[in-house]
């Protein structure tokens, strides 16, 4: 089944690989700013660490800030119990060489025997 089938019958629904980290970050939000962790990552999107007491909904912009991916401009998709689901609006050339650098660092934990 295709990955636009699955989209349409609840099954996954995103476009990219997501690659799970762990990276410290700084969430922006109007004129606040708090602190969260980036939990997985993808070209188009990742997935942050719930953040309590913070005025979000679906639709609402953010900028994201992590040292090892730069700052990207970015727009909630939803909340969960996972955390804030975001879209990436504006994938920096710094955050596409960190997320190729992120692939194969998973590449090479992931490989058995190695």
């Amino acid at each position: 089944m295709g990955l636009v089938a699955e989209a349409r019958n609840g099954g996954e629904r995103r476009r990219d690989r997501r690659f799970p980290v762990t990276l410290s970050a700084r969430l922006r939000h109007g004129d606040r700013s708090y602190r969260t962790e980036i939990l997985n990552l993808s070209r188009g999107g990742l997935l942050l660490a719930p953040v309590a007491a913070i005025p979000l909904g679906p639709g609402a912009a953010i900028r994201i800030e992590a040292a090892s991916i730069g700052e990207v401009e970015a727009r909630v998709v939803s909340l969960s119990a996972l955390g804030i689901h975001v879209r990436l609006e504006d994938a920096s050339e710094r955050f596409q060489h960190a997320l190729v650098r992120l692939a194969r660092l998973t590449r090479i934990w992931t490989v058995p025997g190695v």
